[in-house]
């Protein structure tokens, strides 16, 4: 298949940047081969699950993030690259903490603001968790045996000995509010899990969760640092101050993303 052959699939099947998924599909294809048959014969099946409405980033098996290539597996939440907020709020969290800072990428994903901060600070410790072990695994493979990782309910299954230890928490809660389903793109419906998506009726349940539960494992003068949605950061806010935090707000440049910064 040539590339305006794969453009025209993608562009036929609503997929709006054809082109440059064209462009990704067929390099995909020539990296899992040297054989000319081979590679075309990848290609033809890696496009054909993107027309069927596969994620990309799932088909291929990987994300670019933040200058770095992570592993995805099918399934597994891919993460926005609006999340690049989260990362370099964290990386800067992590440079004021001071060499051997310890992190944590709470609801971690494939671990891509853990992998943004070990890539600016290999002297971090880093610890990685999520609740479902495929996650986890794809995380492993992002973060390599410099990361320890924990299998977690929120921060629920973190060994003791951690506690009141850690300088920065990070994570991305799940957020979405579940009646706003029907808003989100049928790709993330129909193929990343509903537990790495939704968060309750407004969306807080998860992140007051982890406001509630972070107290614990925070350091003095740690910093605790959350992505939730635009619509969602005062309710947020507001819990946190019941809860003890001082909380601030820092707003990405598409004034879409937000983060919270709790201390």
């Amino acid at each position: 298949m040539s590339a305006a052959s794969v453009a025209a699939h993608l562009r036929h099947a609503g997929c709006v940047f054809a082109e440059d998924e064209a462009r990704i599909l067929i390099q995909a294809a020539q990296e899992s081969s040297s054989d000319t048959a081979d590679r075309d014969a990848t290609l033809t099946g890696l496009t054909a699950r993107r027309v069927a409405g596969e994620p990309l980033e799932q088909v291929v098996g990987w994300v670019e993030f933040s200058g770095q290539r992570l592993a995805v597996a099918p399934s597994v939440f891919v993460p926005r690259q609006r999340t690049m907020l989260l990362a370099k709020q964290s990386v800067r969290a992590v440079r004021e903490a001071g060499v051997g800072a310890r992190f944590l990428e709470a609801f971690c994903g494939v671990g891509p603001v853990a992998a943004s901060v070990l890539r600016a600070f290999p002297d971090a410790e880093i610890h990685i968790g999520d609740r479902d072990e495929s996650t986890l695994d794809c995380a492993r493979r992002n973060i390599g045996p410099r990361g320890e990782y924990h299998l977690l309910n929120c921060l629920d299954g973190l060994p003791q000995h951690l506690a009141g230890s850690f300088d920065v928490i990070s994570a991305v809660p799940p957020y979405v509010p579940d009646a706003a389903a029907m808003f989100l793109p049928r790709e993330a419906r129909d193929h990343e899990t509903s537990a790495a998506l939704f968060g309750g009726a407004d969306g807080l349940d998860l992140v007051r969760r982890l406001i509630g539960e972070s107290r614990q494992w925070l350091s003095p003068g740690g910093v605790v640092l959350i992505e939730c949605g635009i619509e969602q950061q005062h309710t947020a806010v507001e819990f946190a101050a019941t809860a003890g935090f001082s909380a601030s707000i820092v707003l990405g440049d598409d004034e879409q993303t937000t983060v919270l910064k709790l201390r």
